[in-house]
């Protein structure tokens, strides 16, 4: 997947100091990705990140981790 595909799932771009990234909800995570999942908007942010390229996620403001490397 890349940056595209995000943003054609309903993603929102941001761009800020040379990053750039697309942030998705947890419902986009949970149809998409893992359905099983019981993951919510108030405690986890998930987002593609354009240099790394991949499915990141920070959970209550702790530093991002990777879900998913493409």
């Amino acid at each position: 997947m890349n940056k595209q595909d995000f943003i054609n799932l309903g993603g929102k771009e941001w761009n800020n100091h040379g990053k750039e990234r697309v942030y998705i909800s947890a419902a986009i995570y949970k149809e998409h990705f893992f359905p099983a999942s019981a993951l919510s908007d108030k405690s986890n942010k998930f987002f593609y990140d354009c240099q790394t390229n991949a499915l990141m996620r920070s959970y209550k403001g702790k530093k991002s981790s990777i879900e998913i490397q493409y």
